[in-house]
C-alpha cells in the first residue's frame, strides 16, 4: 500500500491563517473615493467641526448618531478614544458601496461603552454596514433588568406598506462585523443578551412586512465575559410545523436568515450559549474557539448549535469549558432543526460531555431531523459522550467516523440508554475509554462498524455491533492534544486494525479530518477521524526503555507521552556529563526528534549532543544530529549549534535525511541552574 503523506494538515493551515489574521491591521479602513470620511476625536474634537478631516474632527456619539450617512461614507473612531452611551448611525449602503465603521491613527481600539444601555452598537432596518476595529463593552453598575447587547443589528416591518405583507419579504442585505473586541456585557440572564446580536422583530403595530437578512458576516471578532449569549442570530419569523408540531401559526411563517457566516472568531467565559445561528438556513460556523461557556447562567446552554435552523455546517471550530451538566456541552442537535452537519471539529474538556441530541416531545410533527456529526475528534470530554433528550421525534442522526478519547480518573460514560426513542446510526467510530466509564445500548439505535478500546470494553451481547474491533487501534500519540492544530496524535498507524476496516458511508463529505480523500484510492474507508495515508512516522520511543552512564531516577517518565508536566521527569542521579540511550527495539528510518529537558528559571543545558546509531555502544555508524558541546568537552566532537532556553515548545529537529537508527544517545552535563541533568519527554519519530 503506497499513500501519500500530505506534509500539514489543512486544520493547522487554517487556525494558522486565522491567527495570522485577527486583529493585525489595525491601520485606517479603506475608503470609498466616492463617499465621505467623517472623523471622531473624543478628546480634541468639537461637534461644531465639519468633521471631514483629523484635525476638524466632531467629539461626540450624539453628533453621529443624528446624522444619515450615504453609500461609501465612512465613520472612523480615533485610536484611543472612549465614547459614553450608544452608537446609532443613521443611514444605509449599496451593494458597491457599503458604510464603514472603522478607527483612524495608531494605538488602542477606539472604545464605545454603553454603561448599561439596550445596547452599545445599533443598526435598525439598515443594510449594507461594515462595523470594525472597535473596542465594545456594556457594563451597568447593577444587575439587568432587561435585555442588554453589545453590538445589535435589527430588522423589523423593513419597507412595510399600508397592509400585511407576508408573502412579499424585504430584505435587508450585508451586514459584516468584524476585528471588535466586544467583552463585559453584563446582560439579563435571558437568551436577548448578548455579546453580537443579529436579529428580525416583528411589529407590534397594524402592519406587518415580513422581513429577512441576507448576508450576515461575523468574523474575527474577541467576545468574553458576555452574559448571556456569545454570538447569536433569531428572528420571530418562525412559525413551522417543524418547530411548532401540527398546530402552527401560519400568520407568522418561518422566514430564516441566509448567507450567515460566523468566522474566525475567539469567544472566552460566556455566561450561556457560545454560538447560536438560530432561525437561519444554510449557515456556515467555523474557525471559531470557543473556550468556557455556560459560567453563569441558571438556564441550559450548549457551545454551538442551532435552533429552528436548518443546513447549519459546524466545522474547524474547537470548543473547551463548558460549565456543569446543565446541557455544558460543545454540540447539540436541537428542536426545530433539520440537516445540520458537524465535521472536523474538536472538542475538549467539557462537563456535559460532547454531543446532545434533543427534540421536544411535547409537540407532536415537530422534531431534529437528518443530522450528521462527522470526523470530529473529542478529548476527556465529561458527564457523558452523548445526552438524549425524551420524546419520540429524533429521526436519522448519523454518527460516523468520529474519535471519543476519555483520560484515566473521568467518569465519563461513552454510549448511555436516557431519553426518548431516537433514530442514531453510529458507524466507523473509535471509543478509546481509559476512565471508569460504561456502555449501554440503546433501543433506536444502531451500531455498525466502531472500535472499541480500553477500559470496560463492551461485548456483541452488550452494544449490538456485530463489525465491532475490541483492540488497540494504535493511534500515534492519543490524548496529548494541545489544541485543533495539535491533532496528529490521533492519526493510524500502519499496523492498526482500524485501517480498511470501516462501512462504506454514501455522500460522506469526501475527506477526513486532514483533508485528505475518504477512501483512498478506492480502498475500503478506515475508522476514526483521519483515513491513513501511508507510513505516518509515529514517535517510536513511547513506552521504549531508558539506559545510562549512570544510574536514572523515573526513566518511565522520558518516554510516557507527556510533555507539558515538568514535576514527571527522569533525573540522573549524579553531577555532571553523562549520556542517556533509547534502545527503539529495531532499526527505523528517523525523521524527526522533540527532545524536552526540565524548563523552567530560564536554563539552558551544556554539552547537548544528540546522536542516533545501528550501533548498541555507539562504536560505529554513527550519525550525530545536534551539537553544542562547542569546545568538545564531552569528547563526541566539537559542535556548531547554539546553546537555547528550555522552554514548554522542546528542542524540535527535522532531519533533512532521514537516518536509519535502532539507538538514540543523548549527551549532557547539567545546565545553568545545577549541575544535573533531568528529562521530561523524548520522542523519536520515524517509520
Amino acid at each position: 500500500m503506497n499513500r501519500v503523506i500530505r506534509s500539514k494538515p489543512m486544520v493547522l493551515v487554517l487556525i494558522s491563517m486565522l491567527l495570522t489574521s485577527l486583529f493585525t491591521v489595525i491601520g485606517p479602513n479603506e475608503i470609498s473615493a466616492n463617499g465621505t470620511t467623517y472623523y471622531i476625536d473624543s478628546v480634541d474634537g468639537d461637534d461644531n467641526n465639519s468633521g471631514t478631516s483629523p484635525d476638524s474632527a466632531w467629539k461626540s456619539l450624539d453628533k453621529v448618531n443624528n446624522a444619515t450617512f450615504q453609500p461609501g461614507d465612512s465613520i472612523l473612531f480615533k485610536a484611543g478614544g472612549v465614547w459614553t452611551g450608544t452608537l446609532h448611525p443613521l443611514g444605509s449602503g449599496t451593494p458597491e458601496q457599503m458604510i464603514t465603521i472603522g478607527m483612524y491613527d495608531t494605538g488602542a481600539l477606539p472604545r464605545i461603552q454603553g454603561a448599561g444601555a439596550a445596547r452599545a452598537v445599533y443598526l435598525y432596518n439598515q443594510e449594507y454596514w461594515d462595523i470594525g476595529f472597535l473596542e465594545v463593552t456594556n457594563y451597568g453598575s447593577s444587575s439587568a433588568t432587561a435585555p442588554r447587547v453589545g453590538v445589535q443589528v435589527v430588522g423589523e416591518d423593513y419597507q412595510a406598506g399600508a397592509a400585511t405583507d407576508i408573502e412579499n419579504v424585504a430584505v435587508l442585505h450585508n451586514i459584516r462585523i468584524h476585528d471588535l473586541y466586544v467583552h463585559d456585557v453584563n446582560g439579563q440572564d435571558t437568551g436577548e443578551s448578548a455579546g453580537i446580536r443579529v436579529h428580525v422583530e416583528i411589529g407590534s403595530g397594524p402592519v406587518i412586512q415580513a422581513t429577512k437578512f441576507d448576508g450576515v458576516y461575523i468574523e474575527n471578532n474577541v467576545v468574553e465575559n458576555v452574559q448571556r449569549t456569545g454570538i447569536t442570530t433569531s428572528s420571530t419569523w418562525r412559525n413551522r410545523e417543524l418547530l411548532q408540531g401540527s398546530g402552527f401559526d401560519a400568520s407568522k411563517p418561518w422566514i430564516p436568515l441566509t448567507n450567515v457566516v460566523i468566522r474566525g472568531n475567539q469567544l472566552r467565559n460566556i455566561g450561556g450559549d457560545g454560538i447560536t445561528p438560530h432561525t437561519s438556513d444554510g449557515a456556515l460556523v467555523e474557525r471559531n474557539r470557543l473556550d468556557g461557556y455556560n459560567k453563569t447562567s441558571a438556564g441550559y446552554n450548549a457551545g454551538l448549535w442551532t435552533y429552528n435552523g436548518d443546513n447549519t455546517i459546524y466545522q474547524y471550530n474547537e470548543v473547551s469549558g463548558g460549565y456543569s451538566t446543565r446541557d455544558g456541552m460543545p454540540f447539540d442537535f436541537d428542536h426545530g432543526s433539520r440537516g445540520i452537519i458537524y465535521q472536523y471539529n474538536y472538542s475538549h474538556d467539557n462537563d456535559g460531555g460532547t454531543l446532545l441530541i434533543c427534540g421536544d416531545a411535547d409537540l407532536p410533527g415537530g422534531g431534529t431531523f437528518d443530522g450528521i456529526f462527522r470526523y470530529n475528534i473529542s478529548q476527556n470530554d465529561k458527564y457523558q459522550t452523548f445526552s438524549i433528550c425524551r420524546g419520540n421525534n429524533v429521526k436519522n442522526i448519523q454518527i460516523y467516523n468520529n474519535v471519543f478519547y476519555i483520560r484515566s480518573g473521568l467518569n465519563t460514560k461513552p454510549l448511555v440508554s436516557q431519553g426518548g426513542s431516537t433514530e442514531v446510526k453510529l458507524s466507523n467510530n473509535i471509543f478509546y475509554n481509559l476512565g471508569s466509564g460504561g456502555y449501554t445500548a440503546k433501543s433506536g439505535w444502531t451500531y455498525d462498524h466502531n472500535l472499541f478500546y480500553g477500559n470496560k470494553v463492551p461485548s456483541v451481547s452488550t452494544i449490538p455491533d456485530a463489525a465491532m474491533i475490541t483492540a488497540n487501534p494504535l493511534f500515534v500519540n492519543p490524548g496529548q492534544a494541545t489544541g485543533i492544530g495539535d491533532l496528529d496524535g490521533y492519526r493510524l498507524q500502519s499496523q492498526s486494525p482500524a485501517i480498511n476496516s470501516g462501512a462504506t458511508i454514501a455522500n460522506d463529505g469526501g475527506m477526513d479530518f486532514a483533508g485528505d480523500a475518504v477512501p483512498y484510492n478506492g480502498s475500503p474507508t478506515d475508522r476514526g477521524a483521519f483515513e491513513y495515508q501511508g507510513e505516518v512516522p509515529w514517535n517510536l520511543a513511547l513506552g521504549k526503555s531508558l539506559t545510562s552512564s549512570t544510574t536514572i531516577s523515573n526513566p518511565g517518565y522520558a518516554t510516557d507521552g507527556s510533555s507539558q508536566d515538568t514535576n514527571q521527569f527522569a533525573g540522573l542521579n549524579e553531577p555532571g556529563l553523562h549520556w542517556v540511550q533509547l534502545d527503539l527495539g529495531q532499526s527505523y528510518q528517523i525523521e524527526r526528534l522533540k527532545t524536552w529537558h526540565y524548563f523552567g528559571n530560564n536554563r539552558k543545558y551544556h554539552d547537548v549532543v544528540i546522536q542516533l546509531s545501528d550501533t548498541a555502544d555507539f562504536s560505529s555508524g554513527v550519525t550525530t544530529v545536534f551539537n553544542n558541546d562547542t569546545d568538545n568537552s564531552a569528547g563526541q566532537g566539537a559542535g556548531t549549534d547554539q546553546e537555547y532556553t528550555e522552554t514548554s515548545a522542546g528542542l524540535e529537529l527535522s532531519l533533512p535525511t532521514p537516518v536509519q537508527a535502532r539507538y538514540v544517545r543523548y549527551w549532557s552535563s547539567g545546565s545553568t541552574a545545577n549541575a544535573y541533568t533531568h528529562y521530561v519527554e523524548l520522542e523519536v519519530y520515524g517509520m
